[in-house]
């Protein structure tokens, strides 16, 4: 790699990865939410967002709160309903609602809304928050300009343009195959959308269920990801595909349909992109002998069947628990965190770019401090490093070198862990003066610092003519 490439991906890297402190604070549920700012994460019980489905919040670069919504109210970061703030009569239901900065323009900001289960009482539609207005509590400037009449589904997801500033929207039809992907620029959101007619049709169903599900692109860019939520009497109304995605043009291509479990509705892909997590929502026509799943597919091969035959169930709860599964969403820490409705904890996959079960899926994860969660968790667009596991992918695209280290933050011991052989490793403290070292070729080994004090700790990988870092967090 030439020293040109080299400096600008490492630019490149750091400017995403300021970007992605936009996403440290989630608000949700029945007044939940989560700090990521610490890493550890911290249980939020000062929200109001009752949101029953899609949630979306955004902060700073610095990752403080600026604002959050449930598409119908939009709140501030006092937790009051921000003036205008009354954006869509949804109740809250639609499955994903979105956030985006306006790019190369600070204090602006999109809320993007869709609409309620292929019905006709709402439209594609996008609100404008100005930020510098009402003494930096934010103002709603314009909203309820409709981007489209098409009939689309619940779902919307975004991710970065190739240029690394602009950012890609997509939707998509019901009623047929169509992927809609808009641009937006400083200039603002382009309103003639790159279509790409590819997948199945998405069929109207009994009061359109299959309109509902998640949407989301992987943290490579690269994928694309949609589950829908059909009914039990009908097998045909459910769809769980995966795309490549081209964030350069926009174009949706390479349709894989997967095995999926009836009554689809989360998604999420793992941190280094290799897998694909679902979970079910059976809310319509489905009887008391059946139940909702969380499953996991290894989508490093590239066809049908391949991938189908990766499925791993990773838990399962009878519908007559009457918690069904919502959102999955990755955390600023690199785990995946799991909507259980009517629950006081999320599911959390604490390892998962592991296969199966390794993954480690707890359902009782994570603790709300006494608060109740609903379906929705953060709909953002894909953080491209973690606090916990510093994830440098773009210096090679290859995700197999990838550097891991865990528990991180740690009290002493450390996992480091790589795809392929590094060469050398060292530790350093804030200070710059080196306090591990080890030039012994390994994919793996165990380093203890217990002996260290508390603080910040970068670790430098070499692998061949490549050095990776990644910031390890001491706590005592």
């Amino acid at each position: 790699m030439n020293v040109f490439r080299l400096s600008f991906l490492l630019v490149f890297i750091t400017q995403l990865g300021t970007a992605q402190k936009q996403s440290n604070v989630w608000y949700f549920g029945n007044q939940a939410g989560i700090d990521f700012n610490s890493c550890l994460p911290l249980a939020l019980t000062n929200g109001q967002n009752p949101g029953s489905e899609g949630c979306s919040s955004i902060c700073d670069t610095i990752g403080q709160l600026l604002f959050y919504t449930n598409s119908d109210v939009v709140w501030n970061k006092q937790h009051n309903p921000m003036l205008n703030g009354n954006l869509v009569s949804s109740g809250g239901t639609l499955s994903q609602v979105m956030i985006i900065p306006k790019p190369s323009t600070p204090n602006i900001f999109y809320v993007l809304t869709t609409q309620i289960q292929g019905q006709s009482s709402l439209n594609l539609q996008y609100h404008i928050i100005d930020m510098s207005l009402n003494g930096g509590f934010g103002d709603v400037i314009s909203k309820n300009n409709v981007l489209t009449a098409l009939t689309i589904t619940e779902q919307i997801a975004a991710t970065y343009h190739s240029n690394g500033v602009d950012i890609w929207v997509a939707v998509h039809e019901y009623g047929n195959n169509n992927f809609l992907c808009y641009l937006v620029t400083s200039s603002g959101i382009n309103s003639l959308p790159v279509i790409s007619n590819i997948g199945p049709a998405l069929i109207p169903c009994n009061s359109g269920m299959n309109a509902r599900g998640e949407m989301k692109f992987s943290p490579s860019q690269k994928k694309l990801a949609i589950n829908n939520n059909g009914i039990g009497n009908n097998a045909n109304s459910d769809y769980l595909c995966l795309f490549d995605f081209d964030n350069t043009t926009g174009v949706v291509s390479n349709f894989i349909n997967l095995s999926y479990e009836r009554g689809g509705y989360g998604l999420s892909f793992s941190p280094d992109n290799s897998k694909l997590y679902a979970a079910t929502w059976k809310a319509l026509n489905f009887t008391s002998t059946d139940s909702n799943k969380v499953y996991q597919f290894d989508i490093s091969g590239n066809d049908s069947v391949s991938i189908s035959n990766t499925k791993t169930i990773l838990y399962t709860v009878p519908l007559t628990a009457n918690s069904p599964f919502g959102s999955l969403d990755i955390g600023a820490d690199g785990k995946i965190y799991v909507a259980q409705s009517n629950s006081n904890y999320l599911g959390v996959i604490n390892s998962p770019n592991q296969i199966g079960t390794l993954c480690n899926y707890v359902s009782s994860g994570f603790f709300l401090g006494g608060k109740t969660q609903r379906m929705g968790l953060n709909n953002h667009i894909e953080y491209q490093t973690y606090c916990g596991n510093i994830d440098i992918h773009q210096l090679n695209e290859s995700s197999r070198n990838q550097i891991s280290v865990f528990p991180n933050p740690t009290t002493g011991l450390l996992r480091i862990k790589s795809y392929i052989e590094y060469d050398s490793i060292s530790i350093y403290n804030s200070l710059g003066e080196l306090v591990y070292e080890n030039k012994k070729p390994l994919q793996e080994q165990q380093i203890d610092i217990s002996k260290q004090r508390a603080g910040i700790y970068f670790c430098k990988v070499k692998i061949g003519n490549e050095e990776k870092k990644l910031k390890i967090v001491k706590i005592d």
